[in-house]
């Protein structure tokens, strides 16, 4: 995996993929704005939301999806795919590293290891019945960034596996795109292999993630798949990788990224 910063932060920048330049970041003299518009959270709820963001903790990130967004939205969906790829990453034995956020005129800012030239925001946030539901990263829409795959039917091999895809986050400057599904090995191990994602006539091989390379017989866990420069692709490609089979034979597994509810 290619590194944007020191690797004592890699999890952080798979998590977020979020580093810009500086002149992205909402400049701010004296004390800023709060983010107010109409349905939305209090303030104190809206920190803890993009706190839990880049803490790298799993269960806050379980609480801020039930207690600050609505169900169903993409702001539910950011947070359930940045605690699948921590739990991924911490089920590969990578360090978590927490970020710290501070507030912004209108939303949130995270810089990347204490340097300021490494920066991100969140702004332009939405929401509904006081649950936060939207919102840009870096001036892009998440929904042009992030795609709910929960919907789709899990991929079933009867006494050997079951793979439900998950969500697919495309990084907003790398350009880096990366896929969590959930795996569940029955009789034998499971060993995910890089994959390959296919958008139109473009072809985009797998990359290394922090992800468990093999999850044993009778456990679930999530993985992640890595693909590099997809900036210019569409988030409507299909995504193939092996998954090796008890140490022997290997199957093919395949899905399209499409949101059924979208459909």
């Amino acid at each position: 995996m290619a590194h944007d910063v020191d690797v004592r932060l890699r999890v952080v920048v798979l998590l977020l993929g979020l580093v810009a330049p500086l002149a992205l970041v909402t400049a701010c003299g004296g004390d800023p704005e709060p983010a107010t518009g109409p349905g939305l959270p209090s303030q104190a709820r809206l920190a803890s939301y993009f706190g839990a963001i880049t803490g790298g903790d799993v269960d806050a990130l379980t609480q801020v999806q039930s207690e600050v967004t609505a169900d169903g939205s993409l702001a539910h969906a950011y947070a359930a795919y940045v605690a699948a790829s921590l739990t991924a990453a911490t089920t590969a034995g990578v360090q978590n590293d927490a970020t710290d956020v501070e507030e912004v005129d209108g939303g949130f800012k995270a810089c990347l290891g204490g340097s300021s030239d490494q920066c991100a925001t969140w702004t332009d946030l939405r929401g509904q019945g006081g649950r936060l539901t939207d919102f840009d990263i870096n001036g892009i829409e998440l929904g042009d960034l992030l795609v709910d795959l929960t919907g789709q039917a899990p991929i079933r091999s009867k006494s050997l596996y079951e793979v439900q895809p998950d969500y697919a986050y495309r990084q907003p400057r790398s350009g880096r795109l990366y896929v969590v599904c959930t795996l569940r090995a029955f009789d034998v191990p499971l060993s995910p292999k890089p994959g390959t994602y296919i958008e139109g006539d473009q072809v985009f091989d797998g990359i290394e993630a922090p992800s468990p390379g093999i999850i044993r017989a009778g456990t679930t866990s999530p993985i992640v798949l890595g693909f590099e420069e997809v900036q210019d692709a569409g988030l409507d490609g299909q995504v193939t990788f092996d998954l090796k089979l008890g140490g022997q034979q290997a199957e093919s597994i395949g899905f399209g990224l499409a949101d059924p509810a979208a459909g």
